[in-house]
């Protein structure tokens, strides 16, 4: 769960105007894409009610945590063109059909009515090109008359208005608006047509014309039928190409240029409004293409429609899965993205009859299908004249549905974003249970109580068995640990209600989980049809890698439900310290809470990391640390008993990719225990220490890319863990790597090694302080007193033996000075020692000595941060007074 931003905006600021440019950049794309200038955002108004509902949303904080990622342009898009490539070839389940009926409308009356669409704007479309293609013979030899249309046929494609009389009674509502028809597809035959030789930017209006010659047949049909007071037509809508091609969208946060957007309109909308460059929010799906149709030009189209989608993920925070299209040549696919895979539905050749039919059955479903179906979460509205959020959540522990009572919140704040497209699709919004009674403004703003938890998490199908579900964790850590917080001075996360998500469709409940997603069970499977179990994704996926639980049916791989959580006290993200004494409080405070999860709880977290720590200030201005998503979490009682009853154990890799431990990183059979979070937050440490503490006084990119902390940021896990076992493996490297690449700054003071010392005015050093904190850490993990030296480090090494020192007897002197001068004789090779295998054992024992210089470390911290308070409103005093 990523934390609330530091600055938050209100999802209530209207949408972007044209924005302003900034110089041209030069970076070329892995495959060739110039990129657009970068832009910024402006003012406007949010979208109307005819659009898909996902209005206008500001980011509380930069999509990528600045703290986690390098953030130059240039290796943002390297890193997701190589991350691009790698869905296509490990995440991309191709010539899947089935995902085109996840569309089709539910309603039966919607069924009848799309049929009907289909088959006019078929024949009609057939019917137009035969003519076409007729005349153009008719013209090359020299024929002056023309030829007449199929008998058969239900419109009349000719190059005059159309005598309604002469066609057929299933085209009544298409033949007065032929000649708009008409005009269309004379310009999406330029497509239909294509020679792979021409330039791929006059594809683009002949695509364009194919999509709104669609919009207009199902406008005409539907406007026909819509009677306000029957609702015929209501929920269903126009799908239309963006007017401008080729562009970056405002709200995009890289400088990648999409060929077309498709966006959800109302149907009394015109199609040939202008509606400009649309915004990521807004679309339906982004449609890529390329002008040659080989398997290169869908591989290409494809890597770049990964990268789109990601953003419609990042910037639409009510969508649950996403659509695509990538077009190469004349040959169309949908795609489809799910949380854990994508899938492609076979070709539509668009030169042919059948292949032209199939994309307008696509698009056809997209216009009348429930907004469910595009992605959309029905539990989720934009209330207008509210201009804030309304969203659903269960009124106590379990599913929403029949039955069930349903608590509403309202939010306009977002502080955490689903920025990457596999995985849980983490979002928080910040909530109140109270409904506005007037609009909310910047005079009247929204005061957010909890944190709401919006996220996929691996599951099993049976809520009841599902024994490492986060409402149990969290319910667990309330009951163990409420009364004891304030004893202990550590703050926890406290739920007041969570559990799957349901809700309405075609008139009953249904549970929003993958199965719900894809319309059946799914099992997924790599390209040999290997059912892919836990560790496969290991590679793949930084927000989570594995799955947290042990699977013991095929049923359970991969299913996921759709859980919300709903909790307080609200927080900042760790990147809003103000201090390094703030930031040292932070992360000690996470680490005894941490040590009070499994020693009170039993509970271990797993996944330490920037995302997953909130800054939370009270009433006196103290930056205090609370560990929050326990997602990954295990019940550590639970996982022995299950153990003891000879349940099989699967190794799981589990965390975020740059903060987790060397044991984890390389797959070692070796127990995850609870110094593995430590270690996780050591880096958590050494990374922010490195870019700066300080919100807006970080290092800038170019600065920390020099630095060997960098290559934690590695596209291979391979290369992150050399570089992470170089840096660890020992005091001399661990300082001179890292630690000596400290961002110097807070407060000055004493330089003792000592770690109670003071300076002058007994004021400890700011710097020091964090160094020691780091240095402490990594000489208590790799160079352990309880450990033996064959158990230091970080680097597999040979086992150590002393050699037997005895007399030996005259025989054995003997033989020994005739076996001078030969070959000496094979010596046998001693096992391989895991460093971590010792370190695991005596983890109770190693915690227990983390925790107590973690309690100095805190306890210096909080003096300091007590210090600046008082001194600063001194200093505000003494400005009243004079």
């Amino acid at each position: 769960m990523t934390n609330p931003g530091h600055k938050r905006k209100s999802l209530s600021t209207p949408e972007p105007e044209e924005p302003t440019t900034q110089p041209q950049s030069n970076f070329v794309t892995p495959r060739g894409k110039r990129l657009k200038p970068s832009t910024t955002q402006g003012k406007g108004q949010p979208p109307s009610s005819a659009d898909i509902r996902t209005p206008s949303i500001q980011r509380s904080g930069t999509s990528r945590a600045y703290s986690s990622r390098l953030s130059t342009t240039e290796h943002i898009l390297t890193e997701r063109h190589a991350e691009a490539h790698d869905h296509y070839e490990r995440r991309l389940d191709k010539d899947d059909d089935s995902i085109l009926s996840l569309t089709e409308p539910l309603d039966d009356g919607l069924k009848g009515i799309a049929e009907e669409i289909i088959e006019k704007a078929a024949l009609f479309m057939e019917s137009y090109l035969r003519t076409v293609s007729a005349n153009s013979r008719e013209s090359a030899d020299g024929m002056s008359d023309a030829i007449k249309p199929r008998p058969d046929s239900p419109m009349q494609p000719s190059n005059t208005p159309t005598d309604p009389s002469t066609a057929t009674q299933r085209a009544d509502n298409t033949s007065d608006n032929s000649a708009l028809l008409k005009e269309k597809l004379d310009e999406a035959n330029k497509w239909i047509s294509w020679k792979s030789s021409s330039n791929e930017k006059y594809m683009y209006g002949p695509i364009g014309a194919f999509i709104k010659y669609i919009a207009l047949v199902v406008k005409e049909k539907l406007t026909s039928l819509t009677d306000p007071s029957s609702g015929n037509g209501r929920g269903c809508r126009l799908v239309l190409p963006s007017t401008k091609s080729d562009y970056n969208p405002p709200d995009a946060d890289d400088t990648m240029r999409i060929d077309m957007g498709l966006v959800g309109a109302n149907i009394n909308s015109p199609v040939e409004a202008n509606n400009g460059r649309v915004l990521y929010y807004k679309v339906i799906a982004v449609l890529e293409a390329k002008r040659k149709g080989d398997d290169d030009g869908f591989r290409d189209a494809f890597e770049q429609l990964d990268i789109y989608t990601r953003q419609m993920y990042q910037q639409q925070h009510n969508l649950r899965f996403a659509w695509g299209i990538t077009v190469s040549g004349t040959q169309v696919r949908v795609c489809h993205f799910g949380p854990d895979r994508a899938k492609s539905s076979l070709l539509m050749d668009i030169s042919k009859s059948e292949g032209r039919r199939a994309f307008i059955k696509v698009l056809v479903h997209w216009s009348l299908c429930e907004e469910s179906q595009l992605g959309r979460d029905p539990t989720m509205e934009y209330l207008r004249d509210l201009k804030c959020w309304q969203i659903a959540c269960s009124d106590k522990a379990g599913s929403m549905g029949e039955g069930a009572d349903v608590k509403y919140y309202y939010f306009t704040t977002v502080s955490c974003q689903a920025d990457r497209l596999f995985g849980r699709h983490t979002r928080c919004f910040l909530a109140t249970d109270i409904r506005p009674t007037e609009m909310v403004s910047d005079k009247n703003p929204l005061r957010p109580k909890f944190v709401i938890k919006d996220s996929w998490a691996f599951s099993k199908h049976n809520a009841s068995e599902d024994t490492r579900d986060e409402v149990r964790s969290l319910e667990k850590v309330k009951a163990c640990l409420l009364e004891k917080a304030a004893e202990r001075d550590i703050i926890i996360p406290k739920i007041e209600v969570g559990g799957r998500v349901s809700f309405l469709r075609n008139g009953g409940w249904v549970e929003d989980n993958t199965d719900t997603l894809y319309g059946r069970g799914e099992l997924v499977a790599d390209k040999a049809g290997t059912v892919r179990g836990p560790g496969k994704l290991a590679e793949n996926n930084a927000d989570e890698v594995n799955k947290p639980g042990e699977v013991h049916s095929d049923d359970d791989l991969y299913f996921r439900a759709h859980r919300r959580i709903v909790m307080e006290p609200i927080g900042e993200p760790l990147r809003s310290t103000t201090s390094v004494a703030e930031f040292v409080t932070v992360v000690c405070d996470v680490m005894r809470c941490h040590s009070a999860f499994v020693n009170d709880c039993s509970i271990l977290h797993r996944d330490i990391s920037p995302n997953n720590i909130l800054v939370v200030r009270g009433g006196d201005g103290i930056a205090r640390g609370m560990l929050i998503d326990l997602d990954c979490a295990i019940d550590i009682d639970q996982e022995k008993r299950e153990e003891r009853e000879g349940r099989e154990k699967r190794k799981e890799m589990t965390g975020t990719l740059p903060y987790m431990s060397i044991n984890n990183l390389s797959g070692s059979l070796v127990e995850h225990t609870s110094l593995d979070d430590w270690e996780s937050m050591l880096c958590v440490i050494c990374w922010f220490a490195t870019l700066g503490t300080i919100s807006g006084k970080r290092r800038g990119d170019e600065e920390l890319a020099e630095l060997p902390i960098a290559a934690w940021r590695q596209e291979s896990t391979a290369k992150m863990l050399t570089a992470k076992r170089s840096a660890f493996k020992d005091y001399e490297s661990f300082e001179d790597m890292i630690v000596n690449n400290f961002k110097p700054e807070g407060v000055a003071g004493s330089t003792s090694d000592k770690i109670g010392a003071s300076g002058a005015g007994g004021k400890p050093d700011e710097n020091e302080l964090l160094k020691r904190l780091a240095i402490s850490i990594h000489e208590c993990l790799f160079k352990n007193r309880r450990l033996t030296p064959d158990f230091h480090g970080t680097f597999e090494k040979r086992k150590h033996v002393e050699p037997e020192r005895r007399e030996l007897s005259l025989e054995e002197e003997l033989e020994a000075v005739r076996l001078r001068g030969q070959a000496p004789p094979t010596r046998e090779i001693l096992p391989m020692v895991n460093p971590f295998k010792e370190r695991a054992e005596k983890w109770k024992d190693i915690s227990k000595e983390l925790l107590a210089f973690t309690n100095v470390y805190w306890e210096q911290a909080m003096a300091l941060q007590k210090d600046a308070l008082e001194a600063k409103s001194n200093v505000a005093i003494g400005s009243i007074s004079q």
